[in-house]
């Protein structure tokens, strides 16, 4: 009598007699082993009072009946127990794991589904019932996207791309609340960026949409109150000209953010003018937001000013007024003693020890800025420059420093093809944001303004100034007379940084007057005068 080959039943043979205990036989066979779900696995002995028709996978370091058993089947049947050798693929549920093992032809394992890759899914449920209209989705409180780093064989980066087939089609992402649409963003029937919102998930506004070949913002239905705008200059004085059409109406009390561009100082200057595209039929005054014409130096080029349309003028509102900056010299830069005396009458001159020499300079007391009275050769121009109505504080008087270079050479800087050398500087630990300035006439010779560490804008009588750029316009002559030169200083927490970066050719003489150093990042205008110090208030 022979065996079946994959589950060894005993088959019945020719002119067999009792046919009927094989063909049993092969039943009890067959019931044991189809479905074949065990109570337990690696059971070492077999339990004490076996239920009829129980099934275990018998485990190591075994005792009792299952000695020598290892590995293989055992079925509780009549009374008696049934040893089964299990082949290569058989399957068993293992009752007490809930969990379905494989035999690989040596032992037991887990049942484990390769999901490394899944393509062509037609559905895909993450704690939900994907449906055909939602072939994906996931109901869960978080989610998470995060690159694939470097170390991993990734770029470190991440991108999410959202396609459409065609420039008409829409791409979008709609956020809902109560499965009611609620605002929506993307490409919504063009390549326009727009945002559109709603109330109920019907009626929908577009509150923005972005140009792709301008880079330009749109605001359908206007802004409230706030419509950002940037500006081209012509003429002298400046007539701004906004870039961008400004759609809707521009009522009077309007207010946008204004960002005058201006290729040099002169198109800052007083009482510049402004017109908005299709709302405006000629040039508007823009004036302070008191009604007053707005001061030389106000406007600074790249930094935005925020407007109001008022009484058929456009009023702007200008950076901190300079009557409250402080200076940080105890003698406001007045050299007249330390502290700075309350009186405005400078009695002495005293040469300021926050200036240092280099190279073998001098420096020597100019003379004193009196207004009203004769003054040395160049300082009536200085009288004029602080004296615009802009001018705070102009009736105190102060002295001026001669600056002499000497023969040094250190720190050299060449531009067009002229070396040129520190004169005074000034080392000293600061904050992270300071803002120096001072004023300066070269008498005979030439001057830079040399390029100093974690110095991050300079300017030059409001207008910027490029300390790296090796170009002509970037030396003074006697030719230029008085400038006004200032710089944000940007040291990390008790870092140095160096003030007074004049470098200069052998032998030229300049003019310094009143150095001021004020806390933070501030525009300074350049017709200031002096900054009185925090030491009047004590």
């Amino acid at each position: 009598m022979s065996d079946t080959t994959r589950l060894a039943l005993p088959r019945l043979d020719s002119a067999q007699a009792q046919k009927h205990v094989t063909h049993n036989e092969s039943l009890a066979l067959l019931d044991a082993l189809v479905h074949l779900s065990v109570v337990a696995r690696n059971v070492a002995s077999p339990p004490d009072t076996p239920v009829e028709g129980a099934r275990y996978i018998v485990g190591a370091a075994l005792s009792g009946a299952f000695t020598g058993q290892a590995g293989k089947v055992a079925a509780y049947d009549d009374g008696a127990w049934r040893f089964l050798t299990p082949r290569k693929g058989w399957r068993a549920f293992v009752e007490g794991e809930n969990r379905i093992f494989v035999f690989d032809g040596a032992a037991w394992a887990p049942l484990a589904v390769d999901l490394s890759e899944a393509q062509n899914l037609q559905r895909l449920g993450v704690g939900a019932n994907a449906d055909a209209d939602t072939p994906l989705l996931a109901r869960l409180n978080y989610a998470a996207f995060t690159a694939l780093r470097v170390a991993d064989g990734g770029s470190g980066d991440l991108r999410v791309k959202l396609d459409k087939q065609q420039a008409t089609g829409t791409v979008s992402q709609i956020y809902q609340s109560n499965w009611s649409g609620r605002a929506e963003t993307g490409l919504l029937g063009d390549d326009r960026f727009r945002i559109k919102v709603s109330t109920d998930g019907a009626a929908w506004k577009e509150a923005l949409n972005v140009d792709p070949a301008t880079g330009r913002v749109f605001f359908p239905n206007g802004v409230s109150d706030l419509v950002a705008a940037a500006a081209l200059t012509t003429g002298t004085p400046a007539a701004y000209l906004l870039s961008a059409p400004m759609r809707g109406s521009m009522p009077d009390g309007a207010m946008f953010a204004f960002v005058p561009h201006a290729p040099n100082a002169t198109a800052l200057g007083a009482d510049p003018t402004l017109q908005v595209d299709q709302i405006d039929a000629a040039p508007v005054p823009l004036k302070t937001f008191d009604g007053a014409p707005l001061p030389q130096g106000a406007l600074e080029a790249n930094r935005a000013f925020l407007v109001r349309k008022s009484g058929g003028v456009y009023c702007v509102q200008t950076l901190r007024q300079a009557s409250s900056l402080v200076n940080l010299l105890d003698d406001a830069g007045r050299f007249s003693g330390n502290p700075e005396p309350v009186t405005s009458v400078a009695g002495v001159f005293t040469d300021a020890g926050y200036i240092v020499n280099q190279n073998g300079a001098t420096r020597a007391n100019y003379g004193l800025m009196r207004f009203g009275s004769a003054m040395p050769v160049g300082l009536t121009d200085l009288m004029a420059k602080i004296r615009t109505p802009a001018a705070q504080v102009a009736g105190v008087e102060f002295y001026v420093l001669q600056v002499t270079a000497g023969a040094g050479t250190l720190s050299a800087l060449t531009v067009q093809g002229t070396a040129f050398y520190s004169t005074i500087s000034s080392t000293r630990a600061t904050p992270r944001g300071l803002t120096a300035g001072f004023y300066f006439r070269v008498m005979s010779g030439s001057l830079v303004l040399g390029s100093s560490e974690n110095v991050t804008r300079v300017l030059v009588d409001g207008a910027a100034h490029n300390i790296t750029a090796n170009t002509p316009d970037r030396i003074f002559t006697a030719t230029h007379g008085w400038k006004h030169a200032q710089m944000w200083l940007a040291p990390p927490n008790g870092g140095t940084t160096s003030f007074w970066p004049l470098r200069v050719t052998p032998g030229t003489v300049f003019l310094f007057a009143l150095p001021a150093v004020v806390p933070g990042f501030e525009t300074i205008p350049w017709d200031v005068g002096p900054i009185h110090s925090s030491r009047i208030w004590r």
